[in-house]
């Protein structure tokens, strides 16, 4: 076995020998809210209602068709992002979150833990400081692939005299690709492994309280959140993390490229034309290669043009 193999070996053996054991994940009714609430989600409106009864529907393609805003569910987990790009923020690109959901009924609650770019404002409320994490109600409605979505204020008194509310209006994304793969799911980042000459020469963890690196991927589509705040300072262009959204294909059995259509955070990345208005999703990024030690762990390397293999990365599955 060479150095190499050996290397990466000993350091997943060492996490995983002190690491806590994954819980199996429960197995959803393929009827239940959650099952059908599981996948990408994309906002397209706002519905007025007075005294619960709808009274109008406006859709962002009449008044704002640049914008865009993406939502991921999946086995307890929740993130969203935006593509509100804006040079007077302090942060250069959108906004994002990452945190938890569960069901009672038709009331979701969130508990959102970590964000990117406007987000970060929204949990340490203009501090330095983060605030207490608060968990959010939303009712929720799902008709075949729409999705309503009304925040509910627990102060019942900041209402209108007509009982005047509003409701997301989000539909449901379809799988870009036709069958699921084993790197469904939803992923944090455990390890970081530098190459030099295509040899791993050193592994790096990452810290849980310095930085959370969340990435989602369902069936050809992606979201992925990085909270950088443990580790920099406010002022900081890394303060605000980085985060995005795109689709991803397989050009071989274990290897993917992504195309990224926009992003969060400090740093200004353009955005790119969706995916469905170009001919193929080509990547001009470096392909993912992807090799698992179990269904829950596997190492991630990054190919660049050459094959030459310049960073991995190993993820951890969250249940």
């Amino acid at each position: 076995m060479s150095i190499a193999k050996r290397l990466i070996i000993l350091s997943l053996t060492l996490y995983v020998a002190c690491g806590e054991t994954p819980k199996k994940e429960e197995i959803i009714d393929k009827n239940s809210s959650e099952e059908k609430l599981s996948g990408f989600w994309e906002r397209i409106g706002t519905i007025q209602t007075v005294k619960g009864i709808p009274v109008d529907t406006v859709y962002l393609k009449d008044t704002d068709p640049g914008y865009r805003q993406i939502k991921v569910f999946h086995n307890g987990n929740v993130a969203w992002i935006n593509n509100v790009y804006d040079s007077l923020n302090d942060w250069k690109s959108g906004s994002g979150m990452y945190g938890k959901f569960k069901i009672e009924n038709n009331i979701i609650t969130e508990t959102i833990s970590h964000a990117t770019g406007g987000g970060i404002s929204w949990l340490y409320g203009g501090t330095d400081e983060k605030q207490v994490i608060r968990p959010t109600a939303f009712e929720f409605n799902i008709n075949d692939n729409l999705l309503s979505y009304e925040f509910l204020n627990s102060n019942d008194e900041v209402t209108s005299g007509l009982e005047e509310n509003y409701k997301e209006l989000w539909k449901h994304l379809p799988d870009v690709t036709p069958n699921s793969s084993k790197i469904d799911g939803v992923w944090k980042r455990t390890f970081e492994i530098q190459y030099v000459n295509n040899i791993p020469i050193d592994t790096v963890s990452v810290p849980n309280d310095g930085k959370l690196d969340v990435h989602f991927r369902l069936n050809g589509r992606f979201i992925f959140q990085v909270d950088n705040t443990g580790m920099s300072s406010p002022g900081d262009e890394q303060w605000w993390g980085i985060g995005g959204y795109g689709e991803y294909e397989f050009f071989d059995e274990d290897s993917i490229n992504e195309y990224a259509e926009f992003w969060s955070g400090g740093q200004f990345i353009p955005k790119r034309e969706r995916r469905e208005n170009t001919n193929r999703p080509v990547s001009d990024s470096p392909s993912h290669k992807f090799e698992f030690y179990s269904e829950d762990l596997f190492l991630q390397t990054q190919i660049d043009n050459e094959g030459n293999t310049y960073r991995g990365v190993v993820y951890e599955r969250i249940r």
